[in-house]
């Protein structure tokens, strides 16, 4: 059974971006610049997702454009062009907390070994690996730095101390936009003897990552990011050469070959990327991930993340045109769609709460981390929406 596309809403390809943001209604009246924390849905989505209701209400489980085997087939078929990776080494959780634990709880490392993650680190990429102090097994921060090749050397330090088991790295800074030359950084893992497991959610649809050039054992991310998803959807990826002996330390119904079959009761697991699945999915949820990925697709993914550097390229100027200084400006070669504003030329100006507080009241969303306030844009925001933020900074910066 296929997807019949003849009746499924398609996507205008947007040549030159012009218009795109009617798709997205937060935009009408506001400026979301929050895209790299959540995102807010699109037309496009509701449109499917209406289809589907529609269908459900009338057939149930058995909705004719909607199988589920499909709608998974396809899914992970868009997330492997992205990753460049087999579809198989896909799997759907709920979020990376869930998939990162999932994970650490399922595989052996040895004692006196150690886990390195990164200082200043995403919560979901430092709990999962806590258990691990118990069992002898240390958890430490490698220190950030201030540019991707600072991070380089002082990764480099601790992987050639020669104890290091896994290094668990999200390759894009959460706060600061830092994005990480991966190449790099798998290189070092396997010289090392070290497994690179990867946090995705601020990587994933945003820089390029290609699992065929870098050797990566595991990775989660969230799908309401980068990738325009909703809320409460996670993705992970589980290496063929990880799969090999691989088994999830839970055993839930889904989690044997042939599941819909419930009885007799089975020994044999599903293969390693499928085991977590638990069971009953939320298959609403599905629909709308679906949505989002054959729109992006439609769009072309890597041309998406070149739309995404642009527009916060035309940020990037109208902040430098009112004095503001960037995180980036450190690393000014290497592109990220998050803007982390650091200062102002006049220091007494920087307030970046109040800053922040005086966008919220003009229906502009940004974010507050570590100090800096950080904008990340996305294929919904256009020139004018630049302009209105601009703008407003000016006004504030006329009256603070």
């Amino acid at each position: 059974m296929s997807l019949n596309h003849s009746e499924l809403p398609s996507f205008p390809t947007f040549e030159n971006w012009k218009g795109i943001s009617q798709y997205f209604p937060v935009q009408n009246d506001s400026v979301w610049l929050n895209y790299c924390g959540t995102t807010p849905v699109s037309t496009y989505a509701i449109q499917m997702m209406n289809l589907y209701f529609q269908e459900y209400a009338r057939f149930g489980i058995f909705a004719p454009s909607f199988a589920e085997p499909v709608i998974k087939s396809a899914i992970r078929g868009y997330l492997a062009e992205i990753l460049n990776c087999d579809p198989s080494e896909i799997g759907i959780v709920h979020n990376t907390s869930e998939g990162m634990n999932l994970y650490s709880h399922s595989i052996q490392i040895p004692k006196g070994k150690r886990i390195l993650v990164l200082e200043n680190e995403y919560p979901s990429n430092v709990y999962p690996w806590e258990h691990w102090k118990e069992k002898g097994v240390g958890l430490e921060f490698i220190p950030l730095g201030k540019t991707p090749d600072e991070f380089l050397l002082n990764l480099r330090t601790e992987l050639e101390k020669g104890d290091v088991y896994i290094l668990s790295l999200s390759p894009v800074h959460w706060c600061t936009g830092i994005a990480f030359d991966m190449d790099a950084v798998s290189k070092l893992c396997e010289t090392n003897h070290t497994k690179l497991v990867i946090d995705g959610s601020q990587a994933v649809g945003h820089i390029p990552l290609d699992f065929g050039e870098i050797k990566v054992a595991f990775c989660a991310f969230a799908a309401w990011k980068w990738l325009l998803g909703p809320l409460g959807l996670g993705v992970v990826y589980l290496s063929k050469e990880e799969s090999k002996g691989f088994q999830l330390i839970f055993k839930g119904q889904a989690s044997v070959v042939n599941d819909s079959n419930y009885f007799p009761y089975r020994d044999e697991w599903k293969p390693a990327a499928d085991q977590f699945e638990q069971s009953t999915i939320n298959f609403n949820d599905w629909i709308y991930f679906y949505a989002s990925l054959k729109m992006l697709s439609t769009l072309g993914f890597s041309r998406v993340r070149e739309r995404i550097y642009d527009v916060a390229g035309m940020f990037k100027v109208a902040l430098h045109d009112l004095g503001f200084t960037l995180e980036s400006d450190a690393f000014p070669n290497v592109k990220t769609g998050i803007l982390a504003i650091t200062g102002h030329k006049d220091p007494s100006k920087f307030q970046p709460e109040a800053i922040q507080a005086f966008l919220k009241q003009r229906k502009i969303t940004t974010a507050m981390r570590l100090g800096r306030l950080r904008m990340a844009p996305h294929i919904a925001i256009e020139e004018e929406h630049v302009a209105i933020v601009k703008k407003a900074l000016k006004e504030y910066l006329s009256q603070s």
